[in-house]
């Protein structure tokens, strides 16, 4: 029949008139994020990081800057982990690369800032994504 979609259509129309709008009001409310969410900056444990450096290599625009040393046990230890984010896909390779789980990213997705080098984070400096 002719304008039954006309009619389904005006019919989505009235209901989402009348119905209670969905706005956020963003600074003051925050929608919470999911668990499966890849964004922010990369949360590193120290504790847990053997220093291998698969989480650098199995970046593939190399947004990981990591530097090691060994210490006198002949163990690696972690001198350097740097996240560069402007450079970062959120691919989620680094931290399925992790076999430790020592990494895993944030749930800050407010990641704007004015210059280059505030988008690059120290991790070993930072703890839970802060600045």
């Amino acid at each position: 029949m002719f304008g039954i979609g006309l009619i389904k259509g005006l019919s989505v129309t009235l209901r989402r008139c009348f119905s209670k709008p969905n706005t956020v009001e963003y600074p003051e409310q925050r929608l919470p994020v999911g668990p499966m969410f890849r964004g922010g900056t990369l949360d590193l444990s120290q504790e847990k990081c053997i220093a291998c450096g698969l989480c650098a290599l199995a970046c593939p625009n190399n947004a990981i800057e990591l530097a090691t040393e060994k210490t006198e046990s002949g163990k690696k230890a972690l001198t350097l982990y740097r996240h560069h984010m402007p450079v970062c896909l959120f691919c989620n390779y680094c931290v399925e690369a992790c076999p430790t789980q020592a990494i895993h990213w944030t749930q800050n997705y407010e990641m704007s800032s004015l210059t280059y080098d505030e988008q690059i984070i120290d991790c070993m400096a930072t703890k839970g994504g802060a600045r």
